[in-house]
């Protein structure tokens, strides 16, 4: 019985351009369907055709859920289609304690082998829809929306981004920095880095941190420098980093569009707030008080925002993983609330963000 899988693939998709559903085409009395992203099987069903068709739906929902789950970037997609027998078994059937007839049916493949299948279909995570050809947009995007970020001298920016297996580009950090001895001037350095980034194709991430750039400097020039900021160049792609002295008022960590780790420092105002919910009664002329829940949350205020830092913020305030980092060097996840979020594109005003939030266990930190 021929049995085809009728929708074509491109060889990498962002998720959010995955097909909406997969077309089968097949003479046999079912199918069983195996779904695997990443290696692991995460979604298996039988299907009965209807003229000759069998159509799976919510591919994107069933990837996107599975690569949300594992934490993962980037993975691969494979369908299985298989064409299982039903074997009754040779006592047929049995009754309930009611009576009923119970027939008991077993699926099985006889020889486990697929009669069709899709494979090797990269895919990289991604919650927007983009205008390019899917490959370009890949090879000229770093894999977060956001230009620039202004960072604490003791902060650090993760970068992401694709690159194909053994891809040649030109890729340098400009560094702007200003000798110790002369802080009103301002020098570049151009910092080449290795043309490639990987023998493999895979996400490749960079730790952007002030020590890396000072180290460079004195290493190269000799001298010790207030360093300013870096052009941080991947091929075609661009990324600006400010560095200050100023310390962020708070600090989170999220997961953004396209399921990468970004940090976030916040130079604004924080407001903690504690509720206190409680009953009273009279016990003997003494006034008890009983039934009592305290709640404490953060309330949030950022600093001016550009339009763009403002979008990019966005995703921290919708996104399912952001945490806080304690004391001892761990994170705890915390839960935001009470969003007041108007991101205007106008280029006279700068927009500030108010959010509220609070540790995911209901517990405060010392």
């Amino acid at each position: 019985m021929a049995t085809t899988i009728i929708t074509d693939f491109d060889s990498i998709y962002l998720t959010s351009h995955l097909p909406d559903e997969v077309e089968i085409s097949t003479e046999a009395a079912r199918l069983e369907i195996r779904i695997y992203v990443g290696g692991f099987k995460v979604f298996t069903s039988i299907y009965y055709p209807f003229n000759e068709t069998v159509i799976i739906r919510d591919i994107r929902d069933i990837v996107e859920a599975a690569m949300l789950k594992r934490e993962q970037t980037m993975a691969s997609l494979k369908i299985e289609v298989y064409e299982p027998t039903i074997v009754v078994p040779t006592d047929g059937y049995s009754y309930d304690e009611y009576g009923n007839i119970i027939i008991n049916f077993n699926a099985s493949t006889a020889d486990n082998t697929p009669v069709a299948k899709a494979e090797n279909i990269k895919m990289v995570f991604s919650s927007f829809k983009v205008q390019q050809e899917i490959a370009s947009f890949l090879q000229t995007s770093f894999l977060t929306i956001r230009k620039s970020a202004l960072v604490p001298r003791n902060g650090s920016v993760y970068l992401s981004n694709y690159t194909r297996a053994n891809a040649v580009g030109t890729n340098f950090a400009r560094i702007f920095y200003s000798p110790v001895g002369s802080p009103e001037t301002v020098m570049t350095y151009d910092y080449t880095l290795s043309s490639t980034q990987a023998t493999t194709e895979r996400i490749v991430t960079t730790s952007l941190r002030h020590g890396t750039y000072y180290s460079v400097i004195y290493n190269r020039m000799g001298i010790q420098s207030i360093i300013r900021g870096v052009e941080y160049h991947i091929g075609s792609r661009q990324f600006n980093v400010f560095f200050t002295d100023e310390q962020a008022s708070d600090v989170f960590t999220f997961r953004n569009a396209f399921n990468v780790e970004e940090t976030v420092y916040l130079f604004g105002a924080t407001t903690v707030k504690t509720e206190v919910d409680r009953s009273e009664a009279m016990c003997g002329r003494v006034t008890q008080f009983y039934d009592e829940t305290v709640k404490i949350k953060h309330e949030v205020e950022t600093a001016p925002l550009p339009y763009d830092e403002a979008l990019w913020l966005n995703q921290m305030l919708t996104s399912k993983y952001v945490t806080h980092p304690l004391e001892d060097g761990t994170d705890a996840q915390i839960l935001i609330s009470d969003i007041s979020s108007e991101v205007m594109d106008s280029s006279k005003e700068l927009i500030r963000l108010k959010f509220s939030w609070k540790y995911a266990d209901g517990n405060e930190r010392l």
